[in-house]
């Protein structure tokens, strides 16, 4: 992924922890906040879609190219 303001390339360390920093944060915040609140079904749901989408993203941005196959002849 390219920058537009500085042109240089991020590296994909850095988008995954950004990724992995930003999941539990807006999870288990949001989880803790609404919980507190009352909403304890509504903390559960968006912890859950919350890591889901984070999975996505790391299949599609990582995992979605490499090729999980086998060799073809055993």
């Amino acid at each position: 992924m390219s920058t537009p303001a500085l042109g240089e390339r991020v590296p994909d360390w850095a988008l995954g922890s950004l990724l992995l920093a930003g999941t539990i944060s807006i999870a288990g915040i949001t989880d803790y906040f609404l919980t507190r609140a009352g909403y304890e079904m509504v903390g559960t749901v968006i912890w859950t879609l919350a890591y889901g989408a984070a999975f996505a993203v790391v299949w599609f941005v990582w995992l979605r190219h490499i090729d999980l196959t086998g060799p073809e002849s055993g």
